[in-house]
């Protein structure tokens, strides 16, 4: 069971990205919400995106049929091994088949059509054991190699539970040292940007 400290202080990490304070990053695509995406929302063809019900509280599984919510348009629920989420306050639930995107929407979620609602919550996969973690315990390592591992959409941040593990990734490469490690409140536009090839806003 979570403080209340803690909730509050992922929280406020969550809402600052999203709400600009961390600078936001343009994509090229609204939020993609699939043939039969609407299913577990009701059917709202004429109200705007509609949203899969989230308990906000703890991840869920990406409804089958659903596409990213960000850039990319790919179905998380066929990326179990990289997919990631967010849900928003209200209980709406936005889905990644990659952390690459997630980082993309959250840095400007209305961009994407996502809810009004502010974001309540985050997960990710550990990069080496594929599990979900809260997205704002991770540390992520900011690999840009799209050549080092075949992944989804080509490259992604590597999302790890464990720092050390982290280090240990890190270690491994000799382009790369902990200064390519960061928090989630640390991963700013340039690096959403670098990920997903789309322009960033004008300043």
């Amino acid at each position: 069971m979570e403080s209340s400290d803690t909730g509050r202080g992922r929280r406020s990490v969550l809402a600052a990205i999203a709400s600009g304070s961390i600078p936001a990053v343009a994509g090229c695509l609204g939020g993609a919400t699939g043939s039969d995406a609407s299913a577990d929302a009701g059917d709202l063809p004429d109200e705007g995106p509609s949203f899969p019900d989230h308990p906000v509280d703890e991840p869920r599984d990406p409804p089958p049929g659903r596409r990213c919510d960000g850039p990319c348009g790919m179905e998380p629920a066929d990326y179990p091994g990289s997919n990631a989420q967010i849900a928003h306050a209200d209980g709406s639930g936005v889905f990644f088949d990659s952390v690459g995107c997630l980082v993309s929407y959250l840095h400007d979620p209305t961009f994407y059509d996502g809810p009004d609602a502010a974001v309540g919550n985050a997960w990710v996969r550990d990069f080496g054991t594929k599990t979900l973690l809260d997205a704002t315990d991770a540390s992520y390592v900011l690999d840009y190699s799209k050549e080092r591992h075949e992944e989804v959409m080509a490259h992604n941040p590597k999302p790890f539970a464990d720092r050390a593990d982290a280090v240990a990734y890190v270690d491994s490469y000799d382009d790369l040292d902990e200064a390519d490690i960061v928090g989630l409140d640390a991963f700013g536009a340039e690096a959403a940007h670098r990920y997903r090839d789309y322009p960033l806003p004008e300043e």
